[in-house]
């Protein structure tokens, strides 16, 4: 099932729900929890990436390529973080 069969309503939840998770993340990787607005930032942004990549009329490989591999690296980097709270 293609992302643009779904109520543009319930897609548009979703994309503003992870917008929200997304600043979620910066505030809470700023006052402190590192790791865990990483991981924050790193889901969301994907998710994010994925909505805006299927409702775009050009679909060119890099456009998710590139940027679902750096929340991907985020990702990993925010998981190996010694110390981190």
């Amino acid at each position: 099932m293609k992302v643009n069969d779904w109520k543009s309503e319930k897609i548009s939840r979703i994309y503003f729900g992870s917008i929200g998770v997304v600043i979620i993340g910066v505030l809470a990787a700023a006052l402190g929890a590192v790791r865990t607005g990483g991981v924050l930032i790193s889901l969301s942004a994907s998710i994010v990436i994925s909505i805006r990549y299927a409702r775009s009329p050009r679909h060119r490989r890099i456009e998710i390529i590139l940027p679902v591999a750096i929340c991907a690296l985020l990702f990993v980097v925010a998981l190996t973080l010694p110390h981190a709270k």
